[in-house]
């Protein structure tokens, strides 16, 4: 499937993109708000200020992608390979990275407040520049 079809049925309505291969593609400013693109692979893509808000992106491949500035707010990357992705001023606000791997990744100016992360994973986070928010301290406040 090539992206000029992915975009047209994405504004069709379609939102199952499950499996899809996207290694390389240029979707720069596209818009996939609540796709689904688990097992995606979206290897080498670039997604540069990308509008990803609420997209399942669950064991999808993003090796070496950039999303520079994406808008990837409460999206699910559980298991996603972002290994030496760039995600410089990406917003990352309540996405689940749970078994996600960033080693390698460019987190920095990445805004992952209220994510999900696992403790190894948040290490890498922090060291990669991005803020992080604790989870935990949010529901502290609340009570």
């Amino acid at each position: 499937m090539n992206i000029q079809t992915i975009v047209e049925r994405y504004a069709e309505g379609e939102r199952d993109f499950r499996g899809t291969d996207l290694r390389g593609a240029q979707l720069e400013g596209v818009t996939l708000s609540g796709a689904d693109l688990r097992e995606a692979d979206l290897s080498g893509a670039t997604l540069n200020s990308a509008l990803l808000w609420g997209v399942n992106l669950s064991g999808a491949h993003l090796e070496s992608a950039s999303l520079r500035g994406a808008d990837i707010r409460r999206a699910t990357l559980m298991g996603a390979n972002l290994q030496s992705a760039d995600l410089t001023d990406a917003l990352l606000v309540g996405s689940d990275l749970t078994n996600a791997t960033l080693r390698g990744a460019n987190l920095s100016h990445a805004n992952l407040y209220c994510a999900l992360l696992d403790a190894s994973e948040r290490e890498i986070a922090v060291g990669a520049g991005a803020t992080i928010y604790d989870p935990a301290l949010s529901l502290a406040r609340t009570r």
